[in-house]
């Protein structure tokens, strides 16, 4: 393979000398950089538009005043916690 640069060359030896499980983790962090930090070309609107089509939106048929009613009556209290803080 014929490097363009130093700074390639270096990153190859690097993970030349990595497991294969850890090269598969390095490259999955370079794709993670060059999608969402060298080319962060999504707008708002198709960020919101890919996260949902992910997740899906919310939907239910009864009014917020009962959507809270039912959250803050399914709240159970535990002291399970106390110790740690």
């Amino acid at each position: 393979m014929q490097t363009k640069t130093i700074y390639e060359e270096e990153i190859v030896k690097d993970v030349r000398d990595l497991p294969i499980s850890f090269q598969e983790k390095m490259a999955k962090v370079v794709h993670f950089l060059k999608r969402e930090m060298i080319h962060p070309d999504l707008d708002e609107k198709h960020a919101t538009k890919e996260f949902l089509s992910i997740c899906g939106t919310w939907e239910d048929d009864r009014t917020p005043e009962e959507q809270i009613k039912d959250i803050y009556s399914s709240r159970k209290s535990t002291r399970r916690t106390e110790k740690i803080f």
